[in-house]
Formats: structure tokens, sequence, C-alpha cells
């Protein structure tokens, strides 16, 4: 139970009462205090008292699977939510208070004084001529059928004696609703949520299971409906920069306890707003988004909702802790806001885009987007149009230059990709691989480059047979279980020479994958493929992947390079990476070299090869053979 990471066990004791409930004893305490759920599976009709037996045992859930109205999936989801209230912590039961709104339908009351209720106006209107004032606490319960009542009262009753959480179905005016019932300090809370399509509800499939937020899905549907309202609308999507690591580092579970933590975080914190105002929901993966109507028409709208952004971000993204870890979260966020627009679509691009600004930025943790309609249009033409752009060659090769520092001989050249749009022109490798993502055609793209960069070196003449080729091998690559395979195919196919090719990987591309890279790279090592570490001394550097992988360059970024001859600073941080690569009988490739002072300073400090405008730039094949020729 504890390894499977499951958050309900399900116990069907039908054929086997005795053993069943000793199961539900050893797995109550088992994981006693841990907000997992047990539901039990039982027929009523063949043992007395079977609820109240599984109750007693530790159940949380009942299910009477003999009955011809039983639906197991409904009883599953019921035991996820309580799960998912559960799993809001204490944080979430002592700011439970925050979550009662006038737009919502729900109540309280004191458990010691039942005239101290509270009911809020939505319920009050939805269930019609019920007098409150004369039925405070029961109220609610004075429209209900007898066996209806009787369930509602039930659950209140595991409420009077000690559970801090229930949940149950029942008909509300011919309505199908679950009724959650929470305790906290010396009050009852109730709310209901409707379940029938044709009664307004929304259904479980609106739901993220995980976080216990509204899905994506859900929240896409609420901005077009509000939209088409025309309402202005302002969206924050949220999302972790560390994510990836912290998985690696602490494992799937804790990221997606994480993830309900910071779920509940924002529930309590948004529940201010009704929900006829805002959508809180899980987007994909690690990304949240909160979505408000903004009818505000100042010319300062943005940067109110980005400040709104900065202290969603700061309250609920800074840290956690689990299990006794206390872990850092790297969190940033893009906005967006619209005042008119009828595609919901356009409005969560723009967001996204910010995000994806914001997590490459360490100063600014909150981006607002700069992108328009019109951008956003081109962006989906362009990956409507890069299916057809690798069917009609539109994908081509460059080629740059690699030198040797002493001497200037060519050696090599590193392969990178461009597009030749026919309406747009060349557009260079950042725009097209950024427009793959998006499309879904990442890998397809890979496979394409590397087979025509092979295919282009094929085809040097017997005098430059010496020459080396690079080619540049994503994160998607080193996933694919058939990356080897694929890469020596591609080799062998085009005729060119596995000991001449060089694979270049950045060290973003190798978190969270360590492993399985290590173990690809070596088997393609070993067919005699050389491996280089690209863009090293930028961001995330680490000693592990020098000492661990099977590597043969480290190439410096141009970042580093930049301003190595006139920056001491600069100039002690490159020397100190070229000592740490020799003492690792690693070669040295410095990338964007622009002059003889940095190709000068470079050579003083031991790098070996060299690439950059000072030379060449990336040239067409023809342009690269001419200067290959002309250099030997």
């Amino acid at each position: 139970m504890l390894s499977s990471n499951a958050l309900i066990a399900v116990v069907d004791i039908r054929e086997a009462v005795a053993d069943g409930l000793e199961a539900m004893v050893d797995i109550a305490a088992l994981v006693e205090g841990s907000g997992i759920a047990i539901l039990a599976l039982a027929d009523q009709t063949a043992e007395e008292n079977i609820a109240g037996k599984c109750y007693d045992a530790g159940a949380t859930h009942f299910l009477d699977i003999a009955n011809s109205q039983a639906d197991l999936q409904q009883a599953i989801n019921f035991a996820y939510r309580y799960v998912e209230n559960i799993r809001g912590g204490t944080e979430a039961a002592q700011n439970f208070n925050h979550l009662l709104s006038q737009a919502d339908e729900r109540w309280s009351f004191s458990k010691s004084d039942a005239s101290q209720s509270w009911v809020s106006d939505k319920l009050k209107e939805n269930l019609g001529d019920v007098d409150f004032s004369r039925y405070p606490v029961t109220g609610i319960f004075r429209i209900l059928s007898r066996e209806e009542r009787s369930r509602v009262r039930g659950a209140m009753g595991r409420l009077r004696t000690g559970a801090a959480q229930a949940a149950v179905v029942h008909l509300l005016n011919g309505d199908k609703v679950i009724h959650h019932l929470h305790v906290s300090g010396e009050r009852i809370y109730g709310r209901l949520e409707r379940v029938n399509p044709d009664g307004g509800g929304h259904g479980w499939a609106g739901y993220d299971l995980l976080s216990g937020l509204r899905n994506g899905s859900a929240a896409r549907g609420w901005m077009r409906s509000r939209l088409e309202q025309g309402h202005g609308l302002g969206i924050i999507i949220f999302g972790l920069k560390n994510f990836g690591t912290i998985n690696a580092a602490y494992g799937r579970a804790v990221g997606d306890e994480i993830m309900r933590r910071i779920g509940q975080r924002l529930m309590v914190e948004t529940a201010d707003h009704s929900s006829d105002e805002h959508i809180v929901a899980r987007m994909d993966g690690q990304n949240f988004v909160v979505t408000m109507i903004l009818d505000d028409r100042s010319a300062n709208i943005a940067k109110k909702f980005a400040e709104y952004a900065e202290q969603l971000l700061s309250r609920n993204f800074e840290r956690v802790s689990v299990d006794g870890r206390n872990i850092g979260l790297v969190a940033r966020a893009g906005v967006a806001t619209v005042r008119e627009s009828a595609d919901e679509t356009l409005l969560i691009r723009r967001a996204t885009l910010a995000l994806a600004e914001a997590m490459t930025s360490d100063a600014l943790p909150v981006q607002i987007s700069g992108s328009s309609e019109k951008d956003i249009l081109l962006e989906q033409q362009l990956e409507s149009d890069l299916a057809h752009a690798l069917e009609r060659d539109e994908i081509t090769i460059a080629l740059q230059p690699q030198i040797k520092v002493d001497g200037g001989q060519l050696i090599g050249a590193e392969a990178l990709a461009r597009w030749n749009h026919p309406t747009l022109g060349f557009l260079g490798a950042a725009t097209l691989f950024s427009v793959a993502e998006r499309a879904g055609l990442m890998e397809l793209l890979s496979l394409h480059i590397h087979k025509q960069a092979f295919a282009t070196a094929a085809k040097w003449p017997d005098s430059l047979s010496f020459l080396r080729l690079s080619v540049n091998v994503t994160a998607g690559d080193l996933a694919n279980g058939d990356f080897v395979q694929n890469m020596i195919q591609n080799i062998t196919e085009t005729g060119f020479s596995a000991d001449r090719t060089t694979l270049e990987i950045t060290e973003s591309e190798l978190i969270g994958n360590f492993a399985s890279a290590s173990t690809r790279l070596a088997e393609l090592r070993e067919e005699g493929l050389r491996i280089a570490i690209d863009d090293f001394g930028t961001g995330y550097s680490s000693l592990a992947y020098l000492k661990n992988l099977p590597l043969d360059y480290l190439k410096i970024d141009s970042g580093l390079t930049g301003d190595i001859s006139g920056s001491v600073k600069d100039q002690v941080v490159v020397k100190s990476i070229i000592d740490m690569a020799r003492s690792l009988d690693l070669a040295v490739i410095a990338e964007g070299v622009e002059t003889e002072a940095q190709l000068e300073t470079l050579a003083e400090q031991g790098c070996e090869y060299f690439q950059g405008f000072l030379r060449s730039g990336p040239i067409s094949p023809e342009e690269f053979e001419i200067f290959a020729l002309r250099s030997n």
C-alpha cells in the first residue's frame, strides 16, 4: 500500500468478511494521519450491521455493492474528494472560514449553539420556501425524503463522533448533489456540489483529482463563457522552474504532494472571489491558472493584475514542507489581460508565452505578456506550416566552421537547422524549435535534422574526409528509447562515419534524465561517436556531469567568451573551466569568438578550438565546402 503511493484502498469483503475487516484495521493503522481513504465494498443483506463494522475497522467510505443503484466509480470519486480535503492540511482547515461565499451553496452552525447558524444567499435562493429563521439548522433537511435525510444525518453523526470530514450524495429538489461536511473548531460546515449536468453542475469530468481544483478543460470553458458575455479577463499561469529537479531528487510522490498543497493554497487564497467571478485550475503538469473577470478599463490593469500575481506567488510558491523536508520552490508566472476577445485559446497562449519568458529569467518572476493576438495568430500559422515544411524540404542545414586555436586549421563544423519559410524567409533555430515544441513535432523534426546533417556531410569530397560533424541533441532525443538505434541508422544509411561524429548536449537537457542519458551516450561512444557538453558555464553547471558522463569535449558558452578580452573576472572563470577540462582529459571549444583579442586570450589560456564570426558564421553547405577547400 505504501510503496504504491495510492490514495485509496478499496477492500471488497463480500466473500471474506473477517479477513476484510482485519485488512482494513491493518491499513488504517498503517496510514493513520496520512489522509488515505479506505473504501469498503460489502453486501448489507449478508451481514448484520456491516456498515458499522467497517466504520469501526477504519473505513472512511462504504458502498453496498449489492444495491442495484450502487455506483463504484462515484464512490471512488467521493473518496478522492475526501483525500483532497484532508490533504489540504491544517492550513486549509484553519482557513476554511475564508471559503464561505455568498455565491456558493454553503451553510454552517455552532455545535454548542444551534442559533448561531449561517446560510449563503445562493443556498437560500435555490431551496425556495424553507424558513431558515424558524429552522436554522434543520431547514435544509426538511425538503429531503426520509431516506435522503437519514443519509445526511448519518454523515453528520460521524462528524459529531470525531470524524474531520464526511461526504454524502443525495437528491435535492430532483438534482443529485454531493454534500461535503467539515468540522473546524466548534463549527460544522457544509457545502453542496451539484453533479447533474442538467441541474447546472459540471460533474466530475471538470476536476483534477490530484490537486482538487478544476482542470484545464473546465477553465477553458469558463473563460469562453465569460468572453462570449463581453467581459474582460485577466489570466495568471503559474509554474515551478525547478519542478523537474524536485521530482528527480525526491521522487514522484513528493512532486504530487507539492501539486496538492499548491492547489489547496490557491483555493484558499482566492476564496474571497465568487465562482462566477473567477476560476482556479490545474492546467497541466506543473502549471496552475487563476482567471478573473476584469471589467476595469484603466490603462494600468495589466500592471495591477501582475502585482496580484506576485502576491499569490510569494504567499503560495516559496517553500513547502513534505515528510519533514523543507523544499524551496522556484516559481514563475505569466500574466495576460484582454478587454475584448472571442477566443480563450489566444489569451491562454499569450499567458503561456509570458510564463516561458519568466522561466528563463532570474530577476523577473512575473512577466506580462507583450504578445498581441496578431502575434499569436502568426505563431499558430507557423505551427500549421511546419508540418508541411518537413514534407517540402524547407528545413535546411547551415554549417558553422570549428577551427583550431593554435594554427587556424579547420577541424569540423557544427550543423545548425534553418527554416526557409516561403513567405517569411529564413527563420533561425530558436524560432524553429519553439514552434516545433508547441506543435508536438520535436521528435519528427530532430530525426529530420540529424538525417539531413549526416547526408550533407557525407557529400564532402575525399579531401575533406578528416573533418568532424557536430549535431545537437535535445532532451526529447535522450528520452526516446530508440535514440541510439535511430542515430546509428541515420549515420549508416547516409554513408557518414560514426568516428567523425560529435553529439552536443546542453546541461539543461540532462536534468532529471541523467542516468538514462549517461547509458545511451556511453553506447554511442562505444560505436565511435564523441560527446560534447554544450553552453557550459551558463545557468546550472554540474561537475557531476563532467565526472560521470562519457565526455570528450566541453564547449564554453559565448556569454563567457564575449567579454573575455576585457574582463578580468571573465578571464578567471574561463581559465578555471579550461584547467578543469584539461584535468578531466576533455578538449575545449569556445563559442562566439568575434575578435582577435578574444582569440589571443583563449590561446594564452590553453583553449584548443573555437567557432564564431571572427572566421565565419553559419553558412550554407555549398559555402562551407568552398571555405573548407580554401582552408585546407
